[in-house]
């Protein structure tokens, strides 16, 4: 084998790596998925204004909808990998972060437009929309913080 060759193998490998890591981060974002997770959220965010067994009825069906999304695109994706210590942490962060919104929103629910606290259309589903929205309104953001983060991380694909 001659170095052209080994260069020329190298490259191709390059190419084939770097092809992977754009359809990871592609199938992550895909936008079917992101809406079911969206309307999981929420569902599961809405639900906890109801009276019981509707809230805990609701709230397992959002959760279990914002979890299955994810299960159904791991398991229908072409490319498989093990998620790395930062991307744990990062979806770890992006969860937090729609709490503190939600807390946040149904405070300016509270505050700005004197929403009842109980029922269907309360500050929770006020919030709840909102929260919601701000997650696929978000998802261009991070994407790219997932690309940065799976680029980051080139020896694992």
């Amino acid at each position: 084998m001659n170095p052209h060759d080994a260069q020329s193998s190298l490259a191709g490998i390059r190419h084939f790596e770097d092809k992977t890591r754009k359809e990871i981060v592609r199938q992550r974002f895909a936008r079917p998925y992101v809406l079911l997770a969206a309307l999981g959220l929420f569902v599961a965010l809405a639900s906890l204004d109801l009276r019981n067994p509707w809230s805990t009825a609701a709230l397992v069906l959002g959760f279990g909808l914002y979890a299955a999304a994810g299960v159904v695109q791991e398991h229908r994706a072409l490319v498989h990998r093990k998620p790395t210590g930062p991307e744990w942490l990062f979806w770890a962060g992006v969860l937090a972060g729609l709490m503190v919104l939600f807390g946040v929103f149904r405070i300016a629910a509270w505050a700005w437009f004197a929403v009842p606290a109980r029922g269907l259309l309360s500050q929770g589903t006020l919030a709840a929309a909102a929260t919601a929205v701000a997650y696929v309104a978000l998802t261009p953001l991070a994407r790219r913080a997932v690309q940065r983060i799976t680029w980051r991380g080139a020896g694992r694909v």
